[in-house]
């Protein structure tokens, strides 16, 4: 296994079950610098802790945190049923 492969397996692997972020809807992309991390979450205080988490994990890896924000709000109008 070369380390790229074993680097994106530890990232998969980190992602999927570290106990502080958990998270299967984020996605890594392979960058010419390094890795792009992908997704969306339903806070920026969880956004950063997952882009944290990963930065820390792999300290010699350019990580970008490219995590969007998923849009939740209550819905303007009442729906009468």
């Amino acid at each position: 296994m070369s380390t790229d492969q074993y680097v994106e397996g530890e990232l998969q692997h980190l992602l999927a079950e570290d106990e502080r972020i958990a998270e299967q809807g984020i996605r890594f992309v392979r960058t010419e610098t390094g890795i792009s991390l992908v997704g969306e979450v339903e806070s920026a205080e969880r956004r950063d802790l997952i882009c944290q988490v990963v930065a820390e994990a792999f300290p010699d890896l350019p990580v970008r945190c490219n995590i969007g924000l998923t849009r939740t709000h209550e819905p303007e109008e009442v729906e009468e049923l």
